[in-house]
């Protein structure tokens, strides 16, 4: 009598086994590196879109910043922890679109909407820390992403202005 050769049924099965949960483990990589590029992309936007709205009121003449309008705490005394989720939250509907650096004059918030990346809100203070005698103003810029897909990113800058010559450019 002579014997076949090959492979049995449960050594098949293993083998198939192996070969899935090798498979479920790349895929489960794939998802891994889309949603990191998709963080990238709205850090990305983020920042960019907190750069820009820094760089507009920098643009504006030092007469023209407008000092922020809320109080002060001790604990807090440039008061920026009191941005939250729903100062981002409703911006949105009721900022005005972030345009050249005279729309921005008297303005808090501003929003950019991005096809495929969802709302950006950027929010400002400017505030006076009457320091030194000299005229200078602190700006503070924050930007969030509001993703398509629930995810949100921060950027936030912050500057100083001042004014040191007889007339303030």
């Amino acid at each position: 009598m002579t014997r076949e050769s090959g492979f049995t049924l449960i050594e098949a099965l293993i083998a198939m086994l192996i070969l899935i949960v090798g498979l479920v483990a790349i895929a489960n990589l794939f998802v891994v590196a889309a949603s990191s590029n998709q963080i990238g992309n709205y850090t990305t936007v983020t920042t960019a879109t907190a750069s820009d709205v820094m760089e507009k009121l920098k643009a504006i003449p030092f007469v023209n910043l407008t000092n922020y309008a809320g109080t002060y705490t001790a604990a807090d005394p440039w008061n920026v922890e009191d941005w939250n989720d729903d100062d981002f939250a409703t911006a949105a509907a009721s900022a005005p679109a972030c345009g050249a650096p005279a729309a921005l004059i008297g303005k808090d918030t501003c929003v950019t909407q991005l096809a495929g990346v969802g709302t950006v809100v950027t929010h400002w203070k400017i505030i006076d820390p009457a320091a030194g005698g000299t005229l200078t103003r602190f700006i503070l810029v924050r930007s969030e992403v509001r993703a398509l897909l629930g995810r949100s990113t921060r950027a936030q800058f912050a500057t100083f202005r001042s004014c040191v010559a007889n007339s303030c450019p």
